[in-house]
């Protein structure tokens, strides 16, 4: 439907990058091979500490031809992977756009498959889809998708699914239309080292919804570096400032008040981490019966079933 062809809708390929020289040609040459012509190519690094932005200044010199447009971005200091996309976002002309990480691959048809989806219903203005996760060590991969059955029901299920039992979209595999990400004012800088779930909770605050496609388009690469992954200290700050500002009082908006108390019961236990001794490791205990969604999972789990989000 696309092959070698320019007169379509032009696509943004976003590449935000973070000390990526081993792997970022890999993914610049995926966004390279797309079927899919009409792509204008936005890089943007964070500051890396190694040669990822000479690497990256002299491939798109070279390939330059293949694309509408190119661009590298490179800030005066370091912000985090939100502000990165966000610096990416504002930068594109284009109607529609793919985020991807400078250590992960397109597959070839990935652009083509994603705007055959988006053009079959005006109503689709956000996309996940099924992801293979693939390791340099390991020969074997696998294939991930969203919670198909989640993506199933009406939209407002979904976000009280996203507010209480957690993320449950594919941050590699995410598509979507540049004007209402603006909208919904892009990705959340207060948390700068988590992108993808802040955004999520945006886009369904606002009323929108994710559309699953069910096939894969994005590899996502496991190794140490990984920020969600690896022992990193900012990832896990970020999100638990997230959690503690933001989902708390999204639950009391919704009024899905036994989760806001649980919530709350939650933010109160990390100031007692678990491995800190007994004492902390009773207060915690403490602390979780007086949650009635405490008592609600554990008769679930007793008589094998799931609350699907729904208490």
């Amino acid at each position: 439907m696309f092959e070698n062809e320019t007169s379509f809708p032009l696509v943004a390929v976003i590449v935000v990058t973070y000390n990526s020289s081993k792997y970022v040609l890999e993914t610049l040459e995926s966004v390279k091979s797309q079927t899919y012509r009409n792509i204008e190519l936005i890089v943007t690094d964070d500051c890396s500490k190694d040669d990822t932005r000479e690497i990256c200044e002299k491939w798109l010199d070279e390939n330059q031809e293949r694309f509408v447009r190119t661009s590298l971005i490179v800030p005066e200091k370091n912000t985090g992977i939100s502000g990165n996309c966000n610096r990416g976002l504002s930068a594109v002309n284009s109607e529609w756009v793919k985020i991807i990480a400078g250590d992960d691959i397109l597959e070839d048809f990935a652009l083509s498959e994603y705007m055959k989806f988006v053009l079959s219903d005006s109503d689709i203005k956000f996309v996940s889809c099924q992801v293979t996760v693939f390791s340099d060590v390991a020969e074997k991969c696998s294939l991930i998708t969203s919670s198909e059955e989640v993506f199933d029901t009406p939209v407002k299920k979904q976000f009280k699914y996203l507010l209480t039992r957690g993320n449950f979209i594919i941050g590699a595999s995410m598509f979507f239309n540049v004007n209402i990400a603006r909208k919904i004012g892009g990705f959340d800088e207060r948390f700068p080292m988590i992108d993808d779930y802040p955004f999520f909770v945006r886009v369904y605050k606002e009323g929108y919804r994710f559309y699953l496609l069910k096939i894969p388009l994005v590899r996502y690469r496991v190794h140490g570096d990984n920020a969600s992954l690896s022992n990193n200290s900012l990832f896990a700050e970020s999100s638990s400032r997230f959690y503690d500002a933001v989902i708390p009082s999204l639950l009391f908006e919704n009024r899905m008040f036994l989760h806001y108390w649980h919530s709350k019961i939650i933010v109160l236990k990390k100031r007692f981490p678990k491995d800190k001794g007994i004492v902390n490791k009773i207060i915690r205990i403490t602390l979780s019966l007086f949650s009635p969604v405490y008592y609600y999972t554990g008769l679930m789990r007793l008589f094998g079933g799931d609350d699907g989000g729904r208490s």
